[in-house]
């Protein structure tokens, strides 16, 4: 029997047999998500990892982390080189269920700098996702940073570009961080050496249209990208990824965190109260603008990321007083998305938004967060860096790319 034969019948038996025992899992059904549509990524059981060898010729292993390893594997057939990211259903635990979210909306979201999964293979005690092949930015920013301001707009606009794809939908990332942008190859220049990708959406979440019932309340994310909203245990929505956006911005520009402390609570207390100091002095005014307009930290008045596009900044254009967005409009353009009475559940949101800015500190009991159950960074325990010596530039198009562990 030949390859493609073989594969066909595998597919052909997941679809094709009694729905209690067939071989394709069945994914829970998803809502309506506005516009998106589920992508018809196979999903397709197997008994061990062997079977995977119907598929792809395994190469080597490129990190191991708490949860499973990844590895290159090649397909057969096409050549083609993908990043095989194996979770172990027992390690993984309650986690598991951030691995099945992060599969659930990238079924449904596709954009080209969002990290790509082509496949899914899952055992009674393994999931093996197949991901287009990227390495990670992250050891390319330790080693370069700070970046150009030109360099650092290239990856600010498909960054923000991918974000205002999701808030389109509704999605809210919650945890943009370097470690969660990888590069991968642009189709249409392969000699494009940043080609942003969006990745990690185990902690994202679909908020269901506008509105004081559809805000956020859990708190998760990574504590030096955290808003101050979600710091202090307030409802939330879709802006808390602006501010993320902010601070990686200022990470690329001047080379470090905008808000910085040893201590975890005095952290806190600073990102919630503390203005972000600008020691390098030739930023131009407009990138100071921008950085500024995302660090707000009252959310009503932070951009959003389909201004952010039309920033000044982004459009190498000058400053000018038109560019001020109107904080009265934006606060009744809020206040309407909101769409809350009046009384104790309107009057509690507008005041909790209200106190980050009035006073420049937040009182003990704000910041006094339960300590169960919070992930600060799932990747310490998560996974292990990769062992391979990260690029420079230069080198891109002289070594085989390598991702964060391979893969997102």
């Amino acid at each position: 029997m030949s390859l493609v034969d073989t594969k066909q019948r595998m597919i052909h038996a997941a679809v094709n047999t009694d729905p209690l025992q067939h071989n394709m899992i069945e994914n829970q059904k998803q809502p309506i998500h506005y516009g998106l549509k589920e992508r018809n990524i196979p999903h397709i059981k197997i008994n061990e990892m062997k079977e995977l060898q119907v598929w792809y010729d395994f190469g080597g292993k490129l990190g191991e982390g708490g949860f499973g390893s990844v590895m290159i594997v090649t397909e057969k057939g096409s050549n083609k080189v993908w990043a095989m990211k194996v979770v172990s259903k027992s390690n993984a635990g309650v986690n598991l269920q951030l691995v099945q979210q992060e599969i659930g909306v990238l079924k449904l979201i596709q954009h080209p700098h969002i990290i790509y999964l082509d496949k899914i293979f899952e055992s009674s005690k393994s999931m093996y996702m197949i991901f287009e092949r990227c390495y990670d930015f992250a050891n390319i920013y330790a080693r370069h940073k700070p970046f150009p301001e030109r360099l650092s707009k290239k990856i600010i606009s498909e960054l923000v570009d991918a974000v205002a794809y999701l808030h389109k939908y509704d999605i809210v990332h919650r945890d943009l961080k370097m470690e969660n942008l990888l590069v991968g190859e642009n189709p249409n220049d392969p000699t494009d050496e940043y080609y942003i990708k969006l990745t990690d959406f185990g902690l994202s979440i679909h908020k269901f249209g506008k509105g004081f019932e559809t805000s956020l309340h859990d708190y998760c994310g990574t504590l030096h990208y955290m808003a101050p909203e979600i710091i202090t245990k307030r409802a939330y929505t879709e802006m808390c990824d602006m501010w993320s956006v902010g601070v990686i911005l200022y990470m690329l520009l001047v080379g470090n965190y905008p808000f910085f402390a040893s201590d975890e609570k005095e952290l806190k207390v600073i990102i919630c109260t503390k203005e972000p100091v600008f020691k390098k002095t030739d930023l131009t005014a407009e990138a100071t603008n921008l950085i500024l307009q995302l660090l707000v930290k009252n959310p009503v008045n932070r951009i959003r990321a389909t201004e952010v596009l039309q920033h000044p900044w982004m459009l190498d254009r000058k400053l000018s007083k038109n560019i001020e967005f109107n904080i009265l409009d934006k606060m009744k353009e809020w206040k309407s998305e909101m769409k809350v009475e009046t009384g104790s559940a309107s009057d509690w949101v507008l005041g909790s938004f209200e106190n980050l800015d009035k006073s420049r500190s937040v009182s003990k009991q704000a910041m006094q967060l339960p300590k169960t159950n919070i992930m600060f960074d799932r990747n310490k325990r998560r996974s292990s860096k990769s062992k391979e010596t990260p690029l420079k530039p230069s080198q891109h198009n002289n070594h085989k790319k390598t991702g964060k562990n391979g893969v997102p």
